[in-house]
């Protein structure tokens, strides 16, 4: 499972180069990073620039959204919880319905855990919106 902003890494600059660039800041070559994500988007014009911008921080937003919902998420399992050991069901009915809602929460756990601490993916979309900002300001000057 990768986290959001590793889906848009991916999504913008290819499942290889993703992996190339996880590589490259495990040996702290950010500058190359930079310089191969600075040469891409020159091809692109200002635009499409403006386009990957957007679409850059609205992912972002839906990263901290997954963030602050978990929260809610954790309260309605617990209510949920409390919900199925109060009322008189089957215990049968009672454990898959638990086993069901115990499979959500460890998913949604994991996706939670996966975008809060994904350090390498707001590296490298730090370094793709400092690019990005770059090339805008660059061609707004001309």
């Amino acid at each position: 499972m990768v986290s959001i902003l590793g889906k848009l890494m991916q999504k913008e600059f290819g499942r290889k180069r993703y992996k190339e660039y996880c590589a490259k800041l495990k040996k702290k070559e950010c500058m190359d990073i930079f310089c191969d994500i600075y040469f891409v988007l020159t091809k692109n014009s200002e635009e499409h620039l403006s386009r990957r911008l957007l679409n850059l921080l609205q992912t972002v937003e839906l990263s901290v959204t997954v963030s602050r919902l978990f929260r809610y998420i954790s309260m309605g399992f617990g209510l949920a919880v409390i919900f199925f050991f109060c009322l008189p069901f089957l215990p049968e009915i009672q454990i898959a319905a638990l086993g069901i809602l115990l499979l959500l929460y460890s998913y949604k756990t994991i996706e939670f855990l996966k975008n809060r601490y994904c350090d390498k993916d707001v590296k490298l979309v730090l370094i793709y919106k400092s690019a990005l900002f770059h090339l805008l300001s660059d061609e707004e000057k001309t």
